[in-house]
């Protein structure tokens, strides 16, 4: 099996439409990731398949854990202002440790964010799409994925350090 992994750059801010542009030529699996985080888990990639092969394309979005994000499911209650990397290496190892590939139903009722979105072409033909714009596509697609009774699951043994409004870390 194969994930399509892509970080996307909406051109004119109109990230849903660079969503679509993308998924309109996978086969089946794509990750999208946002460009503002660091997988800090080299098991990720398997995580990912072992989640697809437990759920199959019943699962409409698979995510995994983070320390900055409104979504209580997604969040894994680190130090938010710890920069250090090794914190955060640690914080995935220990993740791991405990979960594995693991994988869980949300429970909160609050929409995924958007930093990590594991989905498949069958899941965004049935839902229409994603909407244009930048803010709010995520939680709109959450929503219609849910609304066509597709299933949503975290994987709370990958972590990814969200960077988040870092700018001094990344360069131009």
């Amino acid at each position: 099996m194969d994930i399509e992994v892509v970080v996307p750059y909406g051109l004119d801010g109109n990230l849903g439409a660079e969503y679509n542009r993308i998924m309109e030529n996978i086969k089946d699996w794509v990750l999208f990731l946002d460009h503002d985080i660091l997988i800090l888990n080299k098991h990720w990639y398997k995580a990912c398949v072992d989640a697809i092969n437990r759920h199959g394309h019943k699962a409409g979005w698979i995510s995994c854990m983070t320390n900055r994000i409104y979504c209580p499911d997604q969040k894994c209650g680190v130090d938010v202002n710890n920069d250090n990397i090794c914190f955060h290496i640690d914080v995935a190892n220990s993740l791991w440790s405990k979960h594995n590939s693991k994988t869980y139903s949300p429970n909160s009722g609050v929409p995924f964010s958007g930093f990590f979105i594991l989905t498949h072409k069958k899941a965004w033909e049935d839902t229409g799409g994603f909407i244009d714009g930048f803010l709010g596509i995520d939680n709109d697609y959450y929503s219609k994925i849910i609304g066509k009774g597709y299933e949503t699951y975290i994987m709370p043994g990958i972590y990814s350090y969200h960077i988040y409004n870092k700018k001094s870390l990344m360069s131009d």
